[in-house]
C-alpha cells in the first residue's frame, strides 16, 4: 500500500510525533534528553525554523511544535533523527517509521495543541530548567491558504487568539529569515544616507524609523532586532515600535 502524501505548505506550522522502534528506547536518562535538547539548538541555528513547544517525557517518542520558517520540514526532520541516531549509535536502529506531521491550520488550533503539550511538560521537571532559550516566545503563523505570516496575540480584554499582519512580513517570500541577511540591508539603509553603520545607528531619528521598516520585513525575533540595531534589548525594540505605530 503507498505512503499517504505528507501534507505541506510554504511557511506551514507542524505537530511532530516521532516513536522509536517498540523494543527501543529514545531516552533512558535525562543526559539522553539532554543530548537531543543540544541537537534541537543546533538544527534551529542550522535550518532557522521557529520552535513552540516540545515534549520528551515518553521513553520512546518525542513531540516537537515547529514552524519551518521557509525550510522544508522533511529536511529539518531528517536532519535531526539522523543526529540522534549517531548520538544513540551503540543502540543500533532506532527509527523505522516515518515521523507523523500534523500541518496546523489555523491561531486556535495552534494555541490548543501548545497548551496540551505543556500542560504535558509539566510532568517532567527536567524540561522545565533546559527550555527558556530554546521556545521561541513570539509565535509568527503563516495560515496556509496564504503567503501572509501573522504574529499571534492573545487579547487582553477578550482573552480570545487573533492574529495581526503588523508588525511582521507581509510575504513571507520576501523576508529576512537570518542575521547576515539583515546586517547587509542594515548596511544598504545606512549607505543609502551616506553614512556608515556605525553613524547610522547612532542617529536615533534614523535609527528608529529603519527598524520600524525593517521589522515589516523580517521574520526575525525583537532579540535579534536588538542585536542588530546596536544591540538595543527586546523591551527597547517594543518601546520603539509602540511609540511609532502611526508611522508603520
Amino acid at each position: 500500500m503507498p505512503r499517504k502524501a505528507r501534507e505541506k505548505v510554504p511557511f506551514g506550522t507542524y505537530y511532530i510525533t516521532q516513536s522509536c522502534i517498540s523494543e527501543k528506547q529514545l531516552f533512558l536518562s535525562d543526559e539522553d534528553r539532554k543530548r537531543f535538547l543540544g541537537i534541537l539548538r543546533d538544527k534551529k541555528e542550522q535550518f532557522n525554523f521557529k520552535l513552540y513547544g516540545f515534549c520528551l517525557k515518553d521513553h520512546q517518542m518525542y513531540k516537537l511544535i515547529i514552524y519551518d520558517n521557509g525550510s522544508d520540514i522533511s529536511k529539518i526532520m531528517k536532519s535531526i533523527n539522523i543526529s540522534i541516531t549517531i548520538s544513540l549509535s551503540g543502540r543500533e536502529k532506532i527509527f523505522h517509521e516515518r515521523f507523523k506531521s500534523q500541518l496546523i491550520k489555523s491561531a486556535d488550533e495552534l494555541d490548543d495543541i501548545i497548551n496540551h503539550l505543556h500542560d504535558q511538560e509539566n510532568c517532567c521537571s527536567y524540561l522545565n530548567n533546559h527550555c527558556s532559550d530554546l521556545i521561541d516566545s513570539e509565535l509568527y503563523f503563516t495560515p496556509p491558504d496564504t503567503r501572509t505570516e501573522h504574529l499571534i496575540i492573545r487579547d487582553d480584554d477578550s482573552d480570545e487568539i487573533c492574529m495581526k499582519v503588523s508588525p511582521c512580513c507581509q510575504d513571507t517570500s520576501q523576508c529576512i529569515k537570518d542575521l547576515s541577511k539583515g546586517k547587509k540591508v542594515i548596511e544598504e539603509m545606512a549607505k543609502q544616507k551616506k553614512l556608515s553603520p556605525e553613524e547610522f545607528l547612532a542617529d536615533k531619528k534614523l535609527r528608529n524609523q529603519a527598524l520600524l521598516q525593517f521589522r515589516r520585513m523580517t521574520t526575525l525575533s525583537m532579540k535579534e532586532i536588538g542585536l542588530l540595531f546596536g544591540g538595543l534589548s527586546e523591551s527597547a525594540v517594543c518601546k520603539i515600535i509602540s511609540r511609532n505605530k502611526n508611522e508603520r
